[in-house]
């Protein structure tokens, strides 16, 4: 195998490993966010941030490779264009390592789509409580209630 097919695939399943470490990260999150975690919510975003760092680092120097090598190949740098210029056995190492590159990007998506469904979710509950709670508090004084016990008016 040639080496610059063997250092874009590198690339590749590496950009994998760092998408698929972010996913697990999500997941954490959720799990986190489920347990009321807020400190481990926290360390998840900063561990998040940092891998977040790492995938874009590597996309970049994916994105690279496959251009420099498209330019040396006289092709488009997607990977039908690049694959079809590859031997068999490149090929079938480039297109398992480019599979599992947009199978890792689609659950990540996933995940991030349910967390965000979460967030949503815990909002409006949220808001509601809060309605709720300013409905109540407001309809107190009228009922004869306040914060102050002291204050209770027992007239009719």
């Amino acid at each position: 195998m040639r080496s610059e097919v063997q250092e874009l695939i590198d690339a590749v399943e590496e950009e994998a490993d760092d998408i698929d470490d972010l996913v697990d990260i999500v997941r954490d999150q959720r799990d986190a966010m489920k347990a009321r975690d807020p400190e481990g919510v926290d360390d998840l975003m900063k561990e998040m941030r940092d891998v977040f760092f790492d995938v874009q680092t590597q996309e970049g120097l994916r994105d690279d490779m496959a251009k420099k090598m498209a330019a040396r190949w006289g092709c488009d740098p997607r990977v039908s264009s690049l694959a079809a210029l590859m031997e068999e056995d490149e090929r079938a190492l480039f297109n398992g390592a480019a599979d599992r590159l947009t199978q890792s990007v689609f659950v990540l998506k996933s995940e991030i789509l349910i967390l965000n469904g979460l967030v949503d979710q815990n909002e409006k509950y949220t808001s509601m409580l809060l309605s709720e709670w300013r409905r109540l508090m407001g309809d107190a004084p009228r009922s004869g209630l306040s914060a102050d016990a002291g204050a209770m008016d027992f007239r009719g």
